[in-house]
């Protein structure tokens, strides 16, 4: 880009576009300036380069000849690309504010130093008080909560049966399956909840039929009372 017009040599910056330049100074202010503003609406903003060479604008080229509000611009999304290459920076999850801090991500509550308000890192929301993020996630997940609750309920059925003498569930964590509840004392089988029964050998049991214990052939003898 070479200025054609006839113009003052006042219209022409006293120096190069950047400092890395090796041509002579022959663009315009004016040119230049409308020339970074088409480059910064198209570009990333640390890849505006000279009209004329390949060299990259720098900051010091951009404040001298960039339009106010375009290095205005390009100086804000500068800083805050800085900022965001920082090791644990994190930015005050309210939107009025703009301003952040280092913060170690093992803690998921960032406190601004600005606003002094708190926000969860891990849900981008106002800090959950009285909560931790499991319990947040729980509540607000009506889903998980739900399959949560099928998961309990499933356990329960697999783990828990109904003494057949009280009622009341007993639950099997290990051991063999004949069962004594702790209440009422009554003895059964925990496969097909049959009676333990006393007869002139002592105790046994007559399993019902589709239990993993049931004999087809088994007599049971006459019952003492």
């Amino acid at each position: 880009m070479i200025c054609t017009d006839t113009l003052s040599l006042g219209q022409f910056p006293d120096r190069r576009p950047t400092t890395k330049c090796k041509h002579d100074g022959d663009i315009c202010r004016h040119c230049l300036g409308t020339w970074i503003a088409s480059e910064f609406g198209t570009k990333i903003w640390d890849e505006i380069r000279c009209p004329v060479c390949p060299a990259l604008m720098e900051p010091a080229d951009m404040e001298e000849f960039a339009p106010s509000d375009i290095y205005k611009r390009w100086n804000d999304v500068s800083i805050r690309a800085t900022l965001e290459s920082t090791k644990n920076w994190t930015w005050c999850g309210l939107k009025s504010c703009k301003s952040g801090d280092v913060h170690d991500p093992r803690y998921p509550k960032f406190c601004c130093k600005v606003c002094n308000k708190a926000h969860c890192i891990t849900h981008n929301v106002a800090w959950h008080k009285g909560e931790t993020c499991s319990e947040y996630d729980y509540r607000k997940n009506k889903y998980l909560k739900r399959a949560e609750e099928l998961a309990t309920q499933k356990l329960m059925r697999d783990t828990t049966k109904k003494c057949p003498g009280c009622k009341r569930k007993v639950e099997k964590s290990y051991g063999c399956d004949h069962m004594t509840c702790t209440k009422c004392k009554h003895e059964f089988c925990w496969q097909c909840l049959a009676e333990y029964v006393k007869n002139r050998r002592g105790r046994m049991i007559v399993h019902q039929p589709g239990c993993v214990f049931h004999n087809p052939s088994f007599e049971p003898e006459v019952l003492i009372y």
